[in-house]
């Protein structure tokens, strides 16, 4: 599983410097495109000619309110002005989505290159062990599913600190609904996977359980949201699952995780509303998986619930 990892993070990784390299230049040519325009505009006002001055004079009034009577040169002069500040907003607007994306695009880099750091580590652990004997070679197993385990734990508990922030919606609760059509691996409840953290669930503790469904799909499959809500959350958890939250009404939060950070970023952003079935991530790769598929988790007041007792309106 680690080998299997470290390679697909080192691709995912590849992949994302030349979509960092070409942002990057996408933010150059923005800015020389708003530094052109800024000083075109700055030129215009600073001409004396009466002309220019009441087009500056007329771009400031709503469009309603501009005379009718205005000759074809004021109407040049105003047309224009109106042009290169309608062009200023478009760069600067664009300016501020590239610069965006980059800082996401950092992001994912930063994740995965933490993960194959604590990849090859144990990579390192574990073939040092090999050849100094058995016993040798099941602590070491062991230490590395400490150490994952370690990596779901701390997960979670960053987890639980989103969906406490996250928990802010009021209203009745909407209709739900699968967010990815696949097949189901993994139900919601206790497990015999050493990687699953503890918890009590109803008053009963558990030595390992699973607070979600796993929902196996293709790499790149759309996922969507199981119901209206606002994007709570997008970014990474220390594991370097990249995840997508979003906060319901009625006290519900959603998260879709594993999801896809380098060929297809998600297409929302924090705060952003959605409706049911509005593409949020594609199934991915990211974090502690053994294989391509979402993790689907449902909490209501910050505690879990089976997933599907909210599609079949329990």
């Amino acid at each position: 599983m680690i080998e299997a990892q470290a390679k697909v993070a080192q691709d995912e990784l590849a992949g994302l410097d030349p979509q960092i390299e070409q942002v990057a230049t996408d933010l150059d040519a923005v800015n020389g495109d708003i530094a052109a325009l800024q000083a075109k505009s700055d030129a215009r006002r600073a001409l004396r000619d009466r002309l220019e001055r009441e087009a500056l004079r007329l771009a400031a009034l709503p469009s309603a309110a501009v005379p009718a009577n205005l000759s074809d040169a004021q109407r040049e002069a105003l047309e224009d002005l109106r042009s290169l500040q309608s062009g200023l907003l478009a760069a600067q607007a664009k300016l501020a989505e590239r610069a965006e994306l980059l800082a996401t695009l950092k992001g994912s880099v930063g994740a995965k290159q933490a993960q194959l750091v604590r990849l090859r580590d144990r990579a390192r652990s574990l073939a040092a062990a090999a050849g100094a004997g058995d016993s040798d070679v099941k602590a070491a197993q062991v230490a590395v599913l400490r150490a994952l385990a370690q990596d779901a734990t701390n997960a979670q508990t960053a987890l639980a600190q989103l969906v406490a922030s996250a928990m802010v919606r009021d209203g009745p609760a909407s209709p739900w609904a699968l967010p990815v059509r696949g097949v189901l691996t993994q139900p919601f409840g206790p497990t015999s996977f050493e990687l699953e953290p503890a918890a009590t669930y109803r008053g009963v503790a558990y030595a390992h359980f699973h607070a979600a469904i796993d929902i196996a799909a293709p790499l790149g499959t759309p996922v969507t949201a199981a119901s209206d809500g606002v994007v709570a959350f997008v970014g990474h958890l220390p594991d370097g699952a990249m995840i997508v939250l979003l906060a319901h009404p009625g006290g519900y939060v959603s998260e879709y995780a594993h999801l896809d950070d380098a060929f297809a970023l998600p297409p929302v952003r924090a705060g952003q509303a959605v409706k049911a079935g509005h593409v949020i991530g594609y199934i991915g790769l990211t974090g502690i998986t053994t294989g391509a598929h979402l993790h689907f988790a449902v909490l209501k007041d910050g505690a879990p619930i089976d997933p599907l007792s909210r599609l079949a309106g329990v």
